[in-house]
């Protein structure tokens, strides 16, 4: 018998898929606390997490772990070198949000770009007169650059190419036959086209070669009265900086799904602007993507225990492989 950790609660489905697998116990938590967790990781085979950090030092009580799997893609909650340096595998839902957050990508554009939740105020606190006050941005003509080109910005450029963007694609790893194919301009280095583009949309992970990838260099080369969007990792983007271009006037505004830290605190000044759209890191929240992570992440431990993990669901593959080649080398 197989116990698996489930950190958070989850959608039912994926709790389907384990409990109807005749050899896993799972067990759940009622926090996620350090103590709790190290305490909890004990004698388990199989993690499944959401937004729980784990730290070596949490899954260095994890002697039996054989697979984490994450609810979602990112990884930056979890200590990976540790895992890889165990060759334990950390398993991703691959793909199955990248619909929910490309659709609310164009939805924080929209809502940036048209002012949604001022004139929403607008109206609700009897105002409608003020409604000549505001003048939207249109995205039919506009320049959109999605920095990251892969499944999510692959879903964003054809929304984008809908409603009659000139879309380029960049990424460091290119694939300029199908960034061709939708119809769309691809570079490898976003940084000499911020200059022209209209939208920044961002969806890279979050590394130490993406830590404020957008910076207060990037953000003055921005277009003036142009607007960022980032559904990607707060990380990505030094807030300080971002501030501070919103604050001089040199950018229109951003659409945020996510920060450097959540729940960010009350006090954070880009919370008060009424330049900026913030949702709550809620960009996967559609119940297709709750379904299908739910379900994604518990067949990816299934299928680690069988020694069948899907490869595309593999995130830290390449250093499992690495590590594989020097001990065949030793």
């Amino acid at each position: 018998m197989k116990r698996v950790l489930v950190t958070e609660d989850m959608h039912p489905r994926g709790y389907e898929v384990l409990e109807a697998a005749p050899d896993i116990e799972v067990i759940r938590i009622k926090d996620i606390e350090p103590a709790t967790l190290k305490d909890a990781v004990r004698d388990v085979d199989g993690i499944l997490v959401r937004s729980a950090k784990l730290t070596a030092d949490i899954l260095e009580a994890a002697e039996n772990l054989k697979v984490v799997a994450r609810h979602g893609v990112g990884c930056d909650s979890i200590d990976v070198a540790h895992l890889s340096a165990r060759g334990i595998p950390v398993a991703i839902a691959a793909g199955a949000n990248s619909r929910s957050v490309a659709e609310h990508t164009l939805g924080l554009m929209l809502a940036a770009a048209r002012e949604l939740p001022l004139l929403d105020n607008v109206v609700k606190s009897g105002r409608w007169a003020d409604r000549n006050n505001y003048r939207a941005k249109d995205l039919m003509g506009a320049k959109v650059l999605i920095v990251g080109f892969g499944r999510i910005g692959r879903l964003v450029a054809p929304l984008c190419k809908a409603f009659g963007m000139e879309t380029v694609v960049a990424d460091i790893v290119l694939d300029e036959t199908l960034a061709s194919e939708m119809g769309c301009r691809g570079v490898e280095d976003f940084r000499p086209e911020l200059a022209d583009a209209d939208f920044v949309t961002l969806h890279v992970p979050l590394d130490e070669t993406t830590r404020h990838l957008v910076g207060e260099a990037e953000l003055a080369a921005m277009k003036s009265g142009s607007i960022l969007i980032n559904c990607a990792r707060g990380g990505i983007v030094d807030d300080n900086a971002l501030l501070a271009a919103l604050v001089r006037g040199h950018i229109r505004g951003a659409g945020l799904d996510v920060m450097a830290d959540e729940p960010p605190a009350a006090d954070h000044p880009l919370i008060g602007r009424t330049d900026v759209v913030m949702t709550p890191h809620n960009g996967a929240g559609a119940m297709s993507a709750a379904i299908a992570m739910a379900e994604m992440s518990a067949v990816n431990i299934i299928d680690a225990f069988a020694g069948n993990l899907r490869e595309d669901c593999t995130f830290n593959l390449d250093a499992l492989r690495a590590n594989d080649m020097e001990k065949k080398s030793a």
